[in-house]
């Protein structure tokens, strides 16, 4: 018992050194510390770590990007220390059309061991000069299998609501 102790902390040892040495570690507040793993100017991965009188691992969130790199995924996990392994949390994809972006969140099922469909998704509609001049936010109405709407905000010129409705 002491002897596989003694060599997940050592390993979690080997892998906190290497972490830091292809990443930047950053303090988010006094309890966190983020470690970024980087492809060229692109973070491909960010982990969370707890300070709580030594470092625990807490989340982690890995990012996917298109040729022109605009974020097409980000996923998050949540650290299961009971089992030692990172479990899937939530998704976020967005997609790219002319003049929108939309973004699908989907929750892990742990009894499925996927991600249910799409819960929530958000429509960000922009202006000629690629700035937000509109946010829709849809629920999934699982018994209409169709999305309704939740919430529109329009912004005006001045980047000011000009109207919310629920």
């Amino acid at each position: 018992m002491k002897t596989s102790v003694f060599f997940r902390m050592v390993v979690l040892v080997v892998m906190a050194v290497t972490g830091m040495a292809n990443a930047e570690l950053k303090a988010q507040d006094t309890n966190f510390v983020t470690n970024e793993v980087k492809e060229g100017d692109l973070v491909t991965s960010k982990v969370i770590y707890r300070m709580d009188g030594a470092l625990y691992r807490h989340m982690k969130y890995d990012f996917s990007y298109d040729d022109q790199k605009r974020m097409t995924a980000k996923e998050a996990f949540k650290w299961d220390g009971n089992h030692d392994e990172w479990v899937p949390y939530f998704k976020i994809t967005y997609q790219y059309a002319n003049n929108e972006i939309t973004m699908e969140y989907a929750r892990w099922n742990e009894r499925r061991r996927a991600y249910i469909d799409s819960v929530e998704k958000s429509v960000y509609e922009l202006n000629a000069d690629n700035m937000p001049v509109a946010y829709m936010n849809y629920k999934w109405n699982g018994t209409e299998k169709d999305w309704s709407m939740n919430t529109l905000n329009k912004v005006d010129d001045n980047s000011n609501l000009m109207v919310c409705v629920d």
